[in-house]
Parts: C-alpha cells; structure tokens; sequence
C-alpha cells in the first residue's frame, strides 16, 4: 500500500481526505494538530510525531501506531480498543476515560500519562513503562504485564491474584489494598514499595522477588513462600540490625580469645 510520507497534517478535513487515498502514514508530523473528535475506521502511523496534538475523543475502529511520539497529547475519551500501540511515547499524554480496553500497548513509555477513568481491560501492557502513573481510578483486570515497569506508580486496590508476574517493577509503587494472593513472581522488584494491613501476598511465592525495604511485613502473608535469604533481610531490616563480615582491626585486641575444642 502507498504510504504518505513526511508531510504536515493540521486539520482533520486534511487528514480525512488523506484517508481515503491510503491509511498508511510514515515520518508524518501531527505536532499540535486539532483533531478533536476524528472518527476512522482504520488508521496506521509509523514513526509519526503527534507531540501536544488533541486527540480528544478520537474513535478509530483499527488503530496501529509504530515508533509513534505521542510526548502531551490529549487523548481523552478516545475510544481506541483493540488497537496495536509499539515502541511508541506518550510521555504526559492524557488518557481521561479513554477505551483502551483489548489493546495491545508493548515496549511503549507511558510515564506520567493521566489514566484516570481509562478502561485497559485485558490490555497487554508487555515491556511499556508506566512510571509515576496513577491507576487509582482506571480498569486494569486481566492486564498482562509481564517486563513492564510500575516504578512510583499508584495501584491502591489493584487485583494480581493468581498471576504469573515475570520482571515486574514494583519499585517505590504504592500497593495498599492490593491483592496479589496466590501470585508467582519471577525476577520483579517489590524494593521500597508501600504495603498496607489490606494488602494480600497470601499463598503467593515470593522466591522470585527482590523485597529489599519493601515493608511486606505489615502485608497479610499467610502461607507466603519466601527464601531463607530473603527472611533473613526481612528480619535484618526490621530490627534495624547490620552485619559486618570481620571485625574492626582496632578492635582485634579486646576480643575474646577462641580457644578450639579437642
């Protein structure tokens, strides 16, 4: 199919008789467009910039987007389920109830973006970064997340019962409340993360994670599996004690003598 290439698209009569022609867009530059309540039936950008563009209750019925930068964006109420978002950054790009419910999100930097009220149902967030996002208020069930970074992000509430976490980051996220019973973790990072009384490791295998600082002693831990390294950090941590591989030379000669036993 002909692509258009590395043109400026303003206006969406512009960008709706372009569509008719071909639904392919390569290196096109959609900074700042005004696109506000767009409707296509099928739209696929590669390598586009649609930095600050209003996207603001855009609905597309076949969304691909490869490479995209999507840095500030408005994307409101855009109704895009099921589309295919790759390698893409929507860097503090708004998604206020927005329908990304069914999509596939992989590899993309969604770092600061406003997810309040968007719908991410059965979403496959695989390898996007999600760092300092509030999910407080969005739909997150059956999300696959698997290589994804939650770094300082807020999941209050969230259900990972029974899940298969694989090289998640958990690092400085708040997970009160959350439920994460019967969960496998494989090679995450719950380091520093807060917990809360309500929050759920029970029965879950936690073998897998780096719990440094993580506090998950204040979480319910019934039947937890966790390693004798990791108890002992636990224990370490919460009595504040430190260990020391050998003495201090200065100290050598106020030591007890060891004498060996026969």
């Amino acid at each position: 199919m002909t692509a258009h290439e590395s043109i400026a698209i303003t206006h969406p009569d512009q960008l709706a008789d372009l569509l008719r022609q071909s639904t392919l867009f390569r290196n096109c530059v959609f900074d700042h467009a005004d696109l506000q309540d767009f409707h296509a039936e099928e739209m696929r950008l590669e390598e586009c910039s649609l930095r600050h563009a209003n996207l603001f209750n855009l609905a597309c019925d076949a969304l691909t987007m490869n490479a995209c930068i999507l840095q500030n964006a408005r994307l409101d109420k855009a109704d895009i389920q099921e589309s295919t978002l790759t390698d893409c950054d929507f860097t503090a790009a708004t998604f206020r109830d927005a329908r990304l419910n069914l999509s596939r999100i992989l590899s993309c930097d969604m770092s600061l973006c406003n997810l309040d009220g968007a719908n991410l149902f059965a979403a496959d967030l695989t390898g996007s970064r999600f760092r300092s996002v509030d999910f407080s208020h969005a739909k997150i069930d059956g999300i696959t997340i698997d290589h994804a970074d939650f770094s300082m992000s807020v999941m209050r509430f969230k259900r990972f019962a029974r899940a298969g976490l694989k090289a998640v980051n958990f690092t400085e996220a708040d997970l009160s409340g959350s439920d994460f019973s019967n969960a496998s973790f494989y090679g995450c990072h719950l380091t520093g993360a807060l917990v809360s009384e309500e929050t759920r490791f029970d029965g879950a295998d936690l073998r897998g994670a780096f719990i440094s600082a993580a506090g998950i002693e204040a979480a319910s831990l019934k039947g937890t599996l966790i390693s004798a390294a990791q108890a002992t950090t636990l224990l370490f941590e919460r009595y504040g004690i430190v260990v020391a591989d050998a003495a201090q030379p200065e100290l050598q000669p106020y030591l007890p003598a060891i004498t060996a036993q026969p």
